[in-house]
């Protein structure tokens, strides 16, 4: 799935409160560095032992994860202390904040009792809001009031919110039982992709669905750059001349009785149409990128597939196998 999106990272839980998954967490740093990815531990945490949560943290960059994300949610409620001794902990250990983040509710104005202030204090790589459908509430709600809107406000009050990276999810209840269909999750990536994020996560891979790969891949790609072609040079003005161009005979000399007859332009040889076999990694945005094609002369070319499975068109529906022209 990383492969197929585009993906940079893999967020791997490596522990739970103060136990270290060392088998599992060794096993899979390696194999993420092997498929040129970067591994980041995701702790669980409850802030009711510090230095033996702090200990798991050190141990997954000791195995070789480069970032650390600790989970915290209302099992640490009312723990602002220990918090702050997780972190004193791992400052002291000499452990950069920079690569330190922590992720939790995204509505912190309910839940004020979880060590927000806290974990800013030390982790500074970033804050990542869980904006989950589970909540039962729309994208716009999650994403835009929520995820975004209570940032800026505690940003603004408190003064040391860490960079926002928002967290999506594709399904409707805790065990993942009711899944998006991929309309619905277009909505949530459409929403999130409107703020142009630098960085967005997808939680717990195994239960998103294939369908919904292609948006994943397209959320995490720039629009392409059309750029404008600058206007033709005025035409210099030419000289009179009695002969005719280089590269056609002279016309015959015209006579009063008859006119000499205008010259019929030839057309200009055509090149042959470029096409491309779409693939499961496909996007419509890096086909475009990829030749150096407007979307608008995409679909032009290619609206007619779409169009003649009942389809819309919409990059969503780009099905493997498909030929498209884009020359």
């Amino acid at each position: 799935m990383a492969a197929a999106i585009g993906a940079t990272h893999i967020l791997y839980k490596t522990g739970h409160r103060g136990m270290f998954f060392v088998d599992a967490a060794r096993r899979v740093c390696e194999r993420v560095k092997e498929a040129g990815l970067i591994p980041f531990a995701w702790p669980f945490i409850y802030c009711d032992d510090p230095n033996s949560e702090a200990e798991v943290a050190l141990k997954s960059f000791q195995v070789g994860y480069e970032g650390v994300v600790f989970d915290i949610e209302e099992q640490a409620a009312g723990r602002a202390v220990g918090a702050a001794a997780l972190g004193r902990r791992l400052l002291e250990a000499g452990i950069n904040p920079q690569r330190l983040y922590y992720t939790s509710y995204p509505n912190i104005w309910q839940h004020l009792d979880i060590p927000y202030r806290e974990m800013n204090s030390f982790c500074h790589g970033g804050f990542m809001p869980q904006c989950y459908p589970t909540f039962q509430r729309t994208h716009r709600t999650v994403i835009n009031k929520w995820g975004y809107g209570e940032h800026a406000r505690w940003a603004e009050e408190w003064g040391n919110m860490p960079p926002l990276y928002v967290i999506l999810a594709a399904y409707k209840d805790e065990h993942a039982t009711q899944r998006l269909t991929p309309q619905e999750f277009l909505e949530w990536a459409e929403t999130l992709a409107a703020h142009e994020p630098p960085f967005y996560s997808i939680y717990r891979a195994g239960t998103t669905d294939r369908e919904l790969w292609p948006i994943l891949a397209a959320l995490g790609e720039s629009p392409p750059v059309t750029t404008p072609e600058p206007p033709p040079p005025e035409p210099e003005p030419e000289a009179p001349t009695t002969s005719a161009p280089a590269e056609r005979p002279a016309a015959p000399p015209a006579t009063e009785a008859e006119p000499a007859p205008t010259p019929k332009e030839e057309p200009a040889p055509t090149s042959p149409a470029v096409y491309h076999v779409a693939t499961v990694n496909d996007t419509v945005w890096s086909i475009c990128r990829q030749y150096s094609i407007s979307r608008e002369q995409f679909w032009e070319w290619n609206g007619p597939l779409w169009d003649g499975k009942g389809l819309p068109r919409d990059g969503l529906y780009l099905q493997e196998g498909w030929r498209l022209r884009v020359g």
